[in-house]
């Protein structure tokens, strides 16, 4: 079964982290699994989680700024302040920028 044949319709792709489907140019083929395929918003929370299991390998230090940076993610999102017209843009660059 590819993902052709999960999408709901024509020229749409089944993303493998979140299951919705997505336009081709929405989707991120993974190297040499091209039947894989996982929509931008999630390689975000994927390189998140990658950046966090690798701080856990290198120590306590490393914990903590990822929780630190985690909290603050936290923070943000409750109250919406990424939405914000003035502020928002800004938090959604540092937060592509950091761990």
């Amino acid at each position: 079964m590819t993902t052709a044949d999960n999408a709901s319709g024509p020229g749409q792709q089944l993303c493998w982290c979140c299951g919705r489907t997505f336009p081709e140019s929405g989707i991120i083929r993974l190297g040499s699994r091209p039947e894989a395929g996982v929509c931008l918003n999630c390689t975000i929370s994927l390189r998140q989680r990658a950046r966090e299991r690798q701080a856990a390998d290198q120590g306590v230090l490393a914990r903590w700024r990822v929780q630190a940076v985690r909290s603050g993610r936290q923070a943000v999102m409750q109250r919406n302040w990424h939405r914000l017209p003035a502020v928002g843009p800004a938090l959604r660059w540092i937060n592509r920028h950091l761990p």
